[in-house]
């Protein structure tokens, strides 16, 4: 046995080549006596405090020198500090590969994650008046809750400034969906522009006082007057090609000739109000071809009105006296309607209203939170494993003077270069991930970012958090070792940083990625459900086409293009309706009076006109009476299960017969079984349906098998037959209700894509663990194998230890999975039951993925020749 050839090393630092010659014979011959009294480790032990002894007062004086010159080597402490760190990352490129590209993905999604919520959290604070803007609701008070709506009725804004002229500012606005645009061309043609996916609104001119609009051309001063238009620069350019473009003329919806009286430039910032185009209030009798409702009965949700208030009238004001403007404008609905005022700030999250659950995006913001966290137990991982390489390295340092202060920030600078160099690359995985959000991710989670100071300032946070969260604790272990006891070989593992501390966290990063696949399993089931369950009205090869936007439908022209659609081999039916496919999504309510009885009744059912053909093209059910006569008019009514329930009935059929008043006299001719007309999110209300052929907006249309194509360019030249003022479009009904779950689709693409990053960083840790491992247990693999082990036994020698924290994983992250699922599921009426299954998927899942990731090198391991691994150093 050979004296420590590494304590040699040291002693050359030290000592003249004569000297050395001296020491080294009085050691060695010392080392030999130790070795014949029978105690190895004693003899190596002795060997060390010798050599350590010998070189204390060289390494005192040489730190007392440092000492002297402490300002001079501050600066180049810092430098020696990244040259050290670099030359041990260029020496462990794996470790470095492992935690460099698990950090950069980690910072990566969190920033992603950070652009997506901090655009959520800034829609609209660009006003000025951001905190004194609210929008005022309808809220109906029912037996089985509130119900509440953006809309209110047409006159409220009217009615409420006539009432409380202290209140600063109030505008209405009527909005139109997918607005047709015509540009009048003298000599030709004229040009037509659909805006798909565009809000256009009728609004007031005090719109503009409540919202900051910056002015390129004109203002909104002359919406005073009717035919009157304020557009977007984008749009300008589109139509016309520049922005001055104040008095030309364009059409909305072949309907209404408008002047154009200001552009304004397009917003930078995101909004909840992006009407491109805006037309005067005054405009509206004219657009719908008749009066304005006067009454406080009706109410259409894209109806809405908009206040800014001060110290003068405030919220609480509003509040006190609502009660008092109801019973003076709506004396019927004292019991049972309210219009409160909701703030601006809390309209983006409203899911009452439409808006973006603010649940979703505190549980990505989470998500964001997990990623960085699984990141850095893989740093701390992988860093407390490597301790062992690094001891010698450290007490030979302390040995030389190095304080456990200087070791400790060496190692948090190491840490700094792999985070800076992470953050790097994270930065282009970040500008490559926001290219996909952009074409891949629709409506609520869309989003758009910049820089500026508060981006650069989470940044900063993000990455002084994740140096001191990752290098803290290794650095901490690593600074901390006693010099003799690594110098003799005598370190223990607790002392190398703690296996059951690594258990720990590897548990930890284990419970992450299994809440995540509980979460992706259980999202992407409730997607499957909601898309697949009966809703109960026919959906397959049923297209609908868009009638014009007109006040009122020609009766004539309808039945001209039933006859050319008809005349189309594949067309087998056609029927007319308002909001074509009964699961719409669009709602339009009023209150009704049954029968004999004298009040109105408390519930607000939905209201549909449809033509006599509807019920047989979508396969709705009969439970009593019959269908609907032929009329172009309103005079019988169908009315579903869930509006006989309210009505406090318990067999349908004793509601035939009798009459449904809500305006008109109705008479109820049958009732349909109950079909969900809105998403799975919300339970099936009650629902009436009565002919109104001039309230027709879409034609339905069933067809057979063939060629889907050929028949909807034959419908479009058909349609431009008949409305050459129009624009066509059509769309099968079974990708209109796809679109109603926008949101979930998104949801499960981000928790796909989010839980699939953290089970790759999660597998890096896994594989650089087991790289350790391997190197560690080499000689006892080789002895296992000598004295008869198995591969199998070799491989159980590695797995098991993973096992075992996989199990434990699954008990810590199982209830808080079905936690969060469980509340998540609570907005949705209909939806999956959370059984045992789902999470013994997503433990399978994990151990699958953990067998993989070790397989590999427990593999290797396994096969590696004994001789080779038993040789002596």
């Amino acid at each position: 046995m050979k004296p420590p050839r590494f304590a040699d090393r040291i002693l050359q630092f030290f000592c003249s080549p004569d000297q050395l010659e001296e020491v080294l014979g009085d050691l060695h011959e010392e080392f030999a006596y130790q070795l014949r009294r029978g105690s190895e480790r004693r003899a190596r032990w002795r060997y060390w405090r010798d050599v350590l002894g010998f070189i204390k007062p060289f390494a005192m004086k040489r730190q007392k020198s440092d000492y002297s010159s402490k300002t001079v080597m501050s600066s180049d402490m810092i430098l020696n500090y990244f040259k050290i760190a670099w030359r041990n990352l260029v020496k462990n490129r794996a470790y470095a590969f492992i935690n460099v590209t698990g950090l950069a993905l980690g910072i990566g999604a969190a920033l992603l994650i950070f652009a997506l919520v901090r655009y959520h959290y800034n829609v609209d604070r660009h006003h000025q008046k951001y905190d004194s803007i609210y929008r005022v609701t309808t809220r109906f008070v029912t037996p089985e809750g509130n119900f509440n709506i953006a809309g209110v009725p047409y006159e409220l804004g009217k009615a409420l400034k006539n009432d409380h002229p202290d209140i600063e500012n109030l505008a209405m606005i009527d909005l139109y969906r997918d607005p047709l645009v015509t540009i009048p061309v003298a000599n030709g043609p004229d040009r037509k522009f659909k805006e798909a996916h565009q809000m256009g609104a009728f609004v007031q001119p005090a719109y503009f006082k409540i919202f900051d609009y910056a002015w390129l051309a004109g203002g909104p001063a002359e919406l005073t007057q009717p035919n009157t238009v304020v557009i977007s620069a984008e749009n300008a350019i589109k139509y016309f090609g520049t922005t001055q473009v104040i008095n030309k003329i364009i059409k909305i919806n072949a309907t209404l000739n408008t002047r154009i009286v200001g552009v304004f430039k397009d917003y930078r910032d995101n909004t909840d109000f992006a009407y491109q185009i805006m037309a005067s209030w005054a405009s509206l009798p004219a657009f719908y071809g008749r009066p304005l409702n006067t009454d406080f009965d009706n109410i259409n949700g894209d109806t809405q009105c908009f206040v800014s208030l001060n110290n003068q009238f405030t919220q609480a004001d509003w509040d006190r006296q609502m009660l008092a403007f109801v019973k003076k404008n709506k004396p019927q609905g004292v019991k049972d309607t309210r219009f409160p005022m909701q703030p601006l700030r809390d309209i983006h999250f409203s899911t009452d209203t439409d808006g973006v659950s603010q649940g979703l995006i505190w549980s990505l913001f989470a998500i964001g939170i997990f990623l960085l966290l699984t990141a850095s137990i893989n740093f701390v991982n992988l860093a407390t494993a490597q301790a062992l390489n690094r001891s010698r390295e450290v007490g030979v340092r302390k040995v030389l003077g190095s304080t456990q202060s200087q070791l400790f920030w060496q190692f948090i600078g190491e840490t700094a270069l792999l985070t800076l160099t992470a953050t790097a690359i994270a930065l282009l995985f970040f500008q490559f991930g926001q290219q996909l959000v952009q074409e891949n991710l629709h409506g609520a989670f869309r989003f758009t970012f910049y820089y500026d100071v508060s981006v650069i300032g989470w940044l900063a946070l993000i990455v002084v958090g994740v140096i001191f969260l990752s290098g803290f604790y290794p650095a901490l272990v690593l600074a901390g070792f006693k010099p003799a006891l690594v110098l003799a070989g005598r370190m223990t593992s607790q002392q190398l940083g703690g296996f059951s501390i690594r258990r720990s966290l590897v548990v930890t990063q284990f419970a992450i990625s299994q809440m995540l696949i509980v979460g992706m399993i259980v999202v992407a089931n409730q997607l499957h459900y909601i898309q697949t369950k009966d809703l109960g009205f026919r959906q397959n090869a049923i297209l609908t086409v868009r009638l014009p936007q007109v006040p009122k439908q020609d009766a004539g022209k309808m039945e001209a293009f039933r006859h050319l659609a008809m005349a189309i081999p594949e067309v087998e039916k056609l029927s007319y309706s308002m909001s074509g496919p009964p699961q719409s999504g669009w709602v339009s309510q009023t209150m009704i009076k049954y029968d004999t009885r004298p009040d109105v009744e408390k519930f607000t059912p939905q209201q549909k006109y449809i033509d006599a053909a509807y019920v047989d093209l979508y396969g709705l059910k009969l439970v009593a009476g019959r269908n609907l006569q032929p009329a172009d008019t309103s005079r019988e009514v169908l009315v579903n299960e869930a509006f006989v329930k309210q009505l406090g009935i318990q067999k349908p059929a004793e509601v035939l017969g009798k009459f449904l008043h809500n305006g008109r006299d109705l008479e109820i001719v049958g009732v349909v079984k109950d079909f969900n007309q809105n998403n799975l999110r919300t339970g099936i209300a009650p629902l009436f349906m009565t002919t109104r052929t001039t309230n027709y907006f879409f034609a339905n249309l069933q067809l057979h098998n063939g060629n889907f194509e050929r028949v909807i360019r034959q419908l479009e030249k058909n349609y431009n037959q008949i409305y050459p003022d129009s624009y066509f479009t059509a769309q099968f009904v079974d990708e209109q209700l796809q679109e109603n779950y926008t949101q979930e689709q998104t949801m499960a693409k981000l928790v796909n894509f989010f839980a699939g990053i953290a089970v790759l960083i999660g597998c890096l840790g896994l594989y650089g663990l087991m790289l350790f491992m391997a190197a560690q247990k080499t000689k006892e693999i080789g002895v296992r194998k000598v004295l008869g082990a198995s591969i199998g036994n070799i491989l159980w020698l590695f797995g098991k230890e993973f096992v075992r924290l996989i199990a434990v994983a699954f008990v810590v992250a199982t209830p808080v999975a079905w936690w969060v699922m469980t509340h998540w599921l609570q907005d949705f009426s209909y939806k999956i039951e959370l059984g045992p299954g789902i999470f013994g998927i997503a433990l399978l899942a994990t151990v699958i993925v953990a067998a993989l990731t070790v397989g590999i090198q427990s593999i290797k391991a396994a096969l590696m020749n004994p001789v080779k691994s038993l040789r002596s150093e």
